[in-house]
């Protein structure tokens, strides 16, 4: 059995006779294994067993003691002793390819251990010289896997989104950008979501040596941004934190649809449009102008240069949502409108010979449960300043 540092491969529960596979890739094969610290409380509970079989003719035979042992041993791996050991296979017949290969799995590394960030996947242990990392096993897999889960809840996408940008946030904040960010590599865990798979990370600050041969090229198609697609080699000057904004930009969208991309930068097509899959949802009008900023076809056109400028409009965003739940206008200047979510609500000008009260505000007649009919209960009238709507609201002292 090959040697890693104490941990320990477990075995597939279908197949025994091999170890279980999380998943391959071009660069090479990540496995579930168990802690060394879990590894020797196992050793020690297996010894335990040894001892109460021999003892089991003897007067000293503990039954009670021997099925402690047995459930600890057939129990689960508790979730903090399990990891993702990702062994990378490196080939040796090209020394040029091999020297790149390193080198990623270095930056890989490099990156994992700078960025600490709870919407970032923790590095757990690494070793260079056998060529293999653990980072954290997050059981619930990844957010391809689970899109479902807040299909046309903005206000949901929204939030939770918010914290992986802050975690990429993070990551440029360390001098690194990601290029690979994708629901295959965004985790579902009780903290959130987590970006993994910093294979392609690029650090702004590196010696300037490529690590691919097409060194641009790298990542999905449907999510790397079209300029960089489409440059076969991109000066090293032009990794900028665009492209990471970009293919957040599609997670998001992702998350409100429950599908995974689409084909270039067209959101706004009616096959991918949110307006048109949710038309009785106000709040898509709003996500879908935030999503023009950054799904662009040109790198001019992204107005979100950085990801913290994302995260300023983001939670301008998620005030404008959540104020939309709410019960009343605030100050009429920011409250969007319930129907075209594009304009803003106006108080409109009392009618000529409307009962008013003391303060001006017109009387109308209302149905209050508990009360009855009144024609006594003060009401504001607001208009969108964009489509006309009209909407009214108990006026509040």
């Amino acid at each position: 059995m090959a040697s890693y540092d104490g941990w320990e491969l477990l075995k597939d529960d279908q197949y025994p006779e091999r170890e279980k596979t999380l998943g391959r890739g071009g660069q090479g094969v990540v496995y579930l294994a168990r802690s060394p610290e879990w590894v020797k409380h196992r050793g020690i509970a297996q010894k335990k067993v040894t001892e109460h079989l021999i003892q089991a003719t003897s007067s000293q035979f503990e039954p009670l003691g021997l099925s402690k042992y047995l459930f600890e041993l057939g129990a689960p791996d508790p979730i903090e002793h399990l990891g993702a050991l990702k062994q990378f296979v490196i080939p040796s017949d090209d020394k040029d390819e091999e020297s790149k290969a390193i080198g990623r799995l270095e930056t890989e590394i490099r990156a994992l251990q700078t960025v600490n960030h709870p919407a970032v996947l923790k590095l757990l242990h690494s070793n260079l010289g056998q060529r293999f990392v653990v980072t954290e096993y997050h059981p619930h897999g990844t957010l391809a896997q689970s899109l479902s889960l807040l299909r046309g809840n903005a206000l949901g996408a929204l939030e939770a989104f918010k914290v992986l940008v802050e975690g990429v946030a993070e990551i440029h904040n360390q001098g690194a950008i990601h290029r690979d960010i994708k629901p295959e590599n965004i985790f579902v865990t009780p903290r959130g979501l987590v970006l993994g798979d910093f294979g392609i990370v690029f650090f702004e600050m590196g010696s300037g040596a490529r690590l691919t041969s097409t060194y641009e090229r790298v990542g999905s198609h449907f999510w790397m941004a079209p300029w960089a697609y489409e440059n076969a080699r991109l000066s090293l000057s032009q990794v900028q934190p665009a492209l990471d904004v970009y293919p957040l930009g599609k997670v998001l969208w992702s998350m409100i649809s429950g599908k995974n991309g689409f084909p270039f930068w067209e959101y706004d097509r009616d096959a991918n449009n949110l307006e048109k899959m949710f038309p009785d949802d106000p709040n898509m009008p709003l996500v879908n102008t935030f999503l023009a900023k950054c799904i662009v076809r040109e790198e001019r056109d992204c107005l979100f240069s950085t990801v913290a400028m994302m995260h300023k409009e983001l939670d301008e965003l998620i005030y404008k949502v959540k104020e939309r739940r709410g019960p009343r206008p605030d100050g009429a200047k920011t409250w969007p409108c319930r129907v075209c979510g594009k304009g803003a609500y106006h108080p409109a000008a009392t009618p000529a010979g409307a009962p008013v009260d003391m303060r001006g505000q017109p009387l109308m007649l209302a149905q209050i449960t508990g009360v009855g009919i009144t024609d006594r209960v003060p009401f504001s009238i607001f208009v969108c300043d964009h489509c006309g709507h009209a909407e009214l609201f108990k006026a509040y002292s």
